[in-house]
């Protein structure tokens, strides 16, 4: 059977219809005006000043003052979170743990990993802290590309079932260095026994993302499918020879109606190897025990010759009555080679307090160097404790030891969610960056936040995106390798049922380098969350992947012109609701001020159906000044009343529905509230008439049915005497194109 519900799972909204067919929405306007001056970011130089333009939307709130960046105190408490468990260590194990630490720091081959496993089956012959082994039993079935695999898109890299979860990395060391890579897990949605196996497609680029290659397909064994948003990856590479690339990831067996375990998959490169199985800590319960939310780490930009691995995955127990979830850790020690040996820490990382079952818990983790090695994790969104962010420490090259308790931080004591943290991994480079979600004074609106320290115990807080018009949701957050505060952020911007992806990196002193609030050219509504990534053009570009269902997109370039929106084709208003029945569609191209008026750019917007409004972004157009020009597909060419300035960043906002004065030549017709564009331009010749009317008229005839038909006016998915009546009066007033 094939799901046909919302499902909600992450606390990711999954919508099995595609959006472009979205469900008509009756929900009535509320009429309030908003200053979108409130959607400035402080950090940034260029404030959004729209102080003369005003929507009519619904806001939770008004007058919502941005805070100003502040530090925030590493604190500790008294929670069951707080306690971490021990080792018991003697004289022996102490002595092994030093020898492996001494081979790690001084070593200059790969085998040598094989010397430090062989001393970790030797202390766990003393005390049985841990459990080292390898799992044998394949993922799945290995799919190798054809010979005449094609280079794909620059902005497309995959269209076919819907994407659920992609996560990105970028080759730092020797000839490859720059090389992009690209895994997503792709699936059919359909449920039960007789389910098909979800697959990950990895894809490398090697010009900057402007295209990509597959390499390598896994198919998951019969009716395995991988869990929404649950991927990561790392890669480990010596200075030479075969690089591994790791992907962690949690998966539902029998058509998501089974249990939620994690795995792993290696696939080496330049020569191609592939190998994964399911992790299997001690102790686990075929019966109670789900996994998920894997992620991992290494200290590979350190040590190129014996980097080790660190997996942290999430499990949720039951005594039947009550959930406990825990945050569970191992270790690959030697990761050059296919099926690794894994070190298991049995034991939670924390103490757990019994309460519900939630799939939003997350922990991240990573690795950085601060005179000693090591690792720090950060939890978020436990539940009943999800007004902090947890930290733990631990040293990175012992395996006697768990991570230790290092401080809460609590910066706005409302619900603060998917914490994702990085570093840059490098010797002598401790900058770590935290981005979260907050949900403003747990009231529904939701503002991307970070967290910046330089030793791991001061930290500062200050705000992405904080503002009444976007919720902004599941940032992901990326450190340059070696290169110390280099980092990338991504997030989703909700502009009521419609998402954007907004794009920014920081320098090292943690000030906005650059910052896209909308990068994406098509819907961004999906299941997979935006990745953040690098490319080697003119230093540290920006690259961010995103998705919308089943489709995937690359976006790079660090600028743009971002420009709000209000605007709706005669057709497709609805006075009664002031609404428009589907998300439309409209082209917004950019005409110099002066004659000849040539066009310079265009964008794409997907107005949300509510508010009939969105934010354009204007990729290529150097700052300037400008005519707006909509171009709709069934509706007149309509150009703004006057040039207007746009600069980088926010560069404000426009209204053609609040007068016909903001229509060159007041080419506009009122609809009880609303003034749009004149519709039943069929043929898109500048002008409505007889031509028009006859290609409608023929559709009409023929009953013709489908979405975003140029003969659909009215946007009902059917051609009929409705639609024909909107282009007659058109025709018979002889409505055309007014420009200057």
């Amino acid at each position: 059977m094939k799901l046909n519900f919302i499902f909600k799972t992450n606390k990711l909204l999954f919508y099995i219809f595609l959006f472009s067919s979205a469900a008509f929405i009756t929900k009535p306007a509320v009429s309030q005006q908003l200053d979108l001056s409130l959607i400035a970011n402080p950090l940034l130089k260029n404030k959004f000043e729209t102080s003369n333009y005003h929507q009519k939307i619904n806001l939770k709130k008004q007058n919502k003052q941005t805070p100003p960046r502040k530090p925030v105190k590493l604190i500790k408490d008294k929670s069951p979170l707080s306690k971490t468990p021990v080792f018991q260590r003697n004289e022996k194990t102490a002595t092994l743990s030093e020898r492996m630490d001494q081979i790690k720091q001084n070593t200059s081959s790969p085998e040598d990993g094989e010397k430090i496993l062989e001393l970790q089956k030797e202390i766990e012959s003393i005390n049985g802290s841990t459990v080292t082994q390898k799992e044998n039993s394949f993922i799945g079935n290995v799919i190798y590309p054809g010979l005449q695999t094609d280079n794909l898109s620059s902005n497309e890299i995959f269209n076919s079932e819907y994407i659920v979860a992609f996560a990105s990395q970028v080759e730092q060391r020797g000839s490859d260095a720059g090389k992009i890579w690209l895994a997503a897990a792709h699936s059919g949605l359909d449920t039960g026994a007789s389910a098909s196996p979800d697959t990950i497609n990895l894809y490398y680029s090697t010009n900057g993302g402007n295209s990509f290659v597959e390499y390598v397909k896994v198919a998951f064994s019969s009716a395995n499918k991988i869990g929404f948003d649950d991927l990561d990856m790392e890669i480990i590479e010596n200075t030479s020879g075969t690089k591994y690339i790791y992907l962690v990831f949690g998966y539902y067996t029998n058509g998501y109606l089974g249990r939620r375990l994690a795995g792993y998959i290696q696939v080496t490169t330049p020569t191609l190897s592939v190998f994964g199985a399911t992790f299997s800590f001690p102790g686990q319960s075929t019966s109670s025990n789900v996994y998920f939310n894997a992620r991992l780490t290494s200290d590979n930009a350190r040590y190129a010759s014996v980097p080790y691995v660190t997996i942290a995955v999430m499990q949720d127990s039951t005594d039947g009555t009550d959930h406990f979830i825990l945050t569970k850790m191992c270790k690959i020690l030697s990761p050059y080679g296919l099926n690794p040996a894994i070190t298991y820490f049995p034991k939670s990382i924390y103490g757990s307090a019994a309460g519900f079952i939630d799939y939003g818990v997350t922990i991240d983790l990573a690795y950085f160097n601060n005179v000693n090695d090591s690792l720090i994790f950060v939890l978020s969104a436990y539940p009943g404790y999800n007004d902090k962010l947890y930290f733990y420490k631990a040293d990175g090259n012992t395996t006697t030891a768990y991570p230790t308790f290092n401080g809460i931080v609590n910066p706005t004591g409302d619900n603060l969610e998917y914490a994702r943290i990085a570093s840059n991994g490098g010797t002598n480079q401790t900058k770590l960056l935290v981005t979260y979600t907050d949900n403003y004074m747990n009231s529904g609106d939701y503002d991307q936040w970070f967290l910046s320290t330089n030793d791991a115990n001061n930290w500062n807080s200050a705000t992405l995106e904080y503002n009444s018009l976007h919720n902004s949701h599941y940032g992901d957050v990326i450190g340059r390798r070696n290169a110390d505060g280099s980092f990338a952020v991504t997030f989703l911007n909700k502009l009521n049922y419609m998402y954007n992806v907004t794009s920014c990196t920081f320098n090292g002193s943690f000030n906005l380098d650059t910052y896209v609030h909308c990068v994406n050219n098509n819907f961004a509504n999906s299941i997979a969350n935006p990745k953040p990534s690098f490319r080697y053009v003119n230093g540290d570009s920006c690259l961010t992947f995103w998705s919308y269902f089943y489709t995937m997109y690359s976006t790079s370039g660090c600028s743009a012109i971002n420009y709000y929106m209000t605007v709706v084709a005669e057709g497709y208003y609805d006075e009664l609701n002031n609404l428009s029945p589907i998300n439309d569609y409209i082209q917004i191209m950019l005409a110099d001020a002066n004659p000849p008026y040539n066009k310079v750019d265009t964008a794409g917007i997907n107005l949300d159906n509510i508010w009939l409004m969105n934010e354009l972004s204007f990729q290529n157009a150097p700052y300037g000044n400008y005519y707006l020009v909509t171009r709709h597909r069934n509706a007149i060419e309509t150009w703004s009343a006057n040039p207007v300035t746009l600069t980088q960043g926010y560069g404000g906002g426009y209204d053609f529905t609040s007068s016909d004065a903001q229509a060159y030549g007041n080419n506009m017709v009122l609809k009880t509230l609303r003034w749009c564009l004149y519709s039943g331009d069929v043929d898109q010749d500048g002008q409505i008439d007889g031509n028009d009317t006859q290609i409608t008229d023929n559709d009409a005839a023929n009953f013709v049915l489908g979405q975003y038909l140029v003969t659909d006016i009215n946007g009902d998915n059917l051609v009929d005497g409705s639609d024909m009546l909107i282009v007659d009066n058109n025709a018979v007033n002889f409505i055309s194109s007014i420009t200057p």
